[in-house]
């Protein structure tokens, strides 16, 4: 047996891996609470999540309410209070909605100096964060009571009215460096009241699930599972809904989310998903708490990247969004390893480059022990030819001839797979890792690497790769079957063609853990006297 056949299975199988990943992402399988979890909702409660915009004559509480109010309804989109500290940009408009946020640190693109902005009202594209009280309309729009800013602390006041007359008081609180946005609403004599809060994305782009095999849209944790819901699984069920202590919802892309949750991980919370095709919703209903006859809701917004140790401080379990998928267990350590190395070295290249060397040293003694196995089945190639040309077409008589000679020679055809058997779940770790990582993201090598996270504009790594893995296979045992031969002359371009699209970062990686391999490998063969 030649261990060839075993790593073209392997290559074949990996290419396998990554393309049903890339196309078929994976999801966590949602199933929507059912009766017996939530109390069936009452024609109020199925008019939290509307499928109706700003410009509509229906507000999002009053989509499907049984007896509407009387009085009309505040249809204003007009910007009431702007405000931000240094990371974040905010407006607020006359409906109380959360309708622009922008990330002052971060920008669209390397050669794109325009800021993220994470909630807009873009002519096509719309994402903002709404609220309403059930059964209630805003018929006086919100206006700005108060916007003070102190020991690195804004504080913005609103004050609007409700159709049965209750005064809705809310304040706004952002602390200068967070991407928290504290919102505490206030219902006059609105005892028994129920708010909720959600995250609107109309027509969204889903560009960033097709290409980069990461969750986009929906999501949420309820109960400590994290559920992933798709917009194509809203077109299906049109609505799902959760209950959950604690928790969070919210919509993210690849490397930033819009999320939203109460301030009491104790209490219990109903969330939500909805759809239409072309709206979506991501919310929850809150109960509130009585204070003086006034009901009383406090919660967070977090409008921000996906950045795990900011998410952790937060304390709620919002860095599950960053789901390192199958390979967690390496993935998540070798993320921390790398953003601890990155206070004492600044270029993650060259962090990369030193974790293969960290690697290389702690497989050396299996990976010597494999280049070992193939030098003494390369020395054992002319014995073989001669039992090629002696046992001709008979497969089953060669393979046994060849397994004794094996055995006689006390060689492992198994141990020249160690090497690189042992780094595939690194590999697949750390793909993921460069892939999702806000910390990578537009993160310089050198020269015309200047984003670790996406693919080498020009390729050069990836040829590097291929002409390297060519050399490597000219050291190793050639294949006794001259298909098998031929097949593996194609391997390095099969190779180099599929890491073309790879990220930068990750064909780094190949490159050197190559590089290292061929140098190891031939100390190995000049040791044991193998040309």
């Amino acid at each position: 047996m030649d261990n060839k056949n075993l790593i073209l299975a392997f290559a074949l199988s990996m290419f396998v891996l990554m393309a049903w990943g890339w196309m078929f992402p994976q999801q966590e399988i949602v199933k929507p609470v059912t009766q017996h979890d939530v109390a069936a909702p009452t024609d109020a409660e199925h008019a939290t999540t509307p499928h109706t915009d700003m410009a509509q004559t229906t507000t999002d509480t009053q989509a499907v309410v049984s007896k509407p109010a009387a009085s009309k309804e505040v249809l204003a989109t007009n910007t009431v209070a702007e405000f931000g500290n240094d990371v974040l940009s905010l407006k607020i408009n006359a409906r109380g909605w959360l309708t622009e946020a922008t990330l002052l640190q971060y920008q669209q693109a390397l050669d794109n100096p325009e800021k993220i902005k994470l909630l807009m009202q873009d002519e096509f594209h719309q994402a903002y964060i709404n609220s309403g009280v059930l059964t209630q309309k805003l018929v006086e729009p919100f206006k700005l009571v108060s916007l003070e800013q102190s020991n690195g602390v804004t504080v913005a006041k609103l004050e609007g009215k409700l159709s049965d007359g209750y005064i809705w008081q809310r304040t706004y609180t952002l602390e200068d460096g967070s991407y928290v946005l504290s919102t505490q609403d206030r219902i006059k004599g609105g005892a028994g009241l129920k708010l909720y809060l959600q995250v609107v994305e109309k027509n969204p782009v889903e560009a960033a699930t097709k290409n980069y095999n990461e969750h986009d849209g929906p999501i949420g944790l309820f109960n400590g599972d994290l559920t992933e819901v798709t917009y194509d699984d809203l077109d299906e069920t049109s609505e799902m809904k959760f209950a959950s202590v604690g928790g969070w919802t919210g919509m993210m892309t690849r490397y930033f989310m819009n999320t939203i949750y109460g301030t009491n991980q104790e209490e219990h919370y109903r969330y939500y998903f909805k759809g239409d095709g072309r709206a979506y919703q991501a919310g929850l209903i809150h109960d509130g708490v009585i204070d003086n006859g006034d009901m009383v809701f406090e919660n967070n917004i977090f409008v921000g990247p996906k950045s795990v140790p900011a998410l952790e401080k937060l304390g709620v379990g919002l860095e599950r969004a960053v789901d390192f998928g199958w390979f967690t267990v390496i993935a998540k350590p070798l993320h921390e390893v790398m953003l601890w190395l990155h206070q004492y070295i600044p270029n993650y290249g060259l962090i990369i480059i030193l974790m293969v060397l960290s690697l290389k040293a702690l497989l050396f003694v299996p990976t010597q022990s494999g280049y070992r196995s193939m030098a003494k089945m390369r020395k054992l190639q002319p014995e073989m030819a001669k039992l090629k040309d002696r046992y001709g077409d008979d497969r089953a008589k060669m393979g046994q001839e060849v397994m004794a000679l094996y055995k006689k020679n006390k060689v492992n055809p198994l141990g020249g797979c160690l090497p690189i058997l042992m780094q595939m779940p690194v590999f697949f770790a750390l793909y993921k890792v460069l892939l999702i990582s806000i910390e990578l993201r537009q993160a310089p090598f050198y020269g015309w690497i200047q984003d670790m996270s996406v693919q080498d504009p020009y390729f050069i790594l990836p040829v590097l790769m291929g002409i390297s893995m060519f050399i490597q296979m000219q050291l190793n045992p050639a294949p006794t079957d001259p298909i098998q031969a031929k097949v593996m002359k194609f391997l390095p371009l099969f190779m180099t063609a599929m890491f073309l699209f790879f990220p930068a970062g990750l064909v780094l990686y190949w490159v050197v853990n190559n590089i290292l391999s061929i140098i190891q490998q031939r100390l190995v063969m000049k040791s044991m006297n193998v040309d």
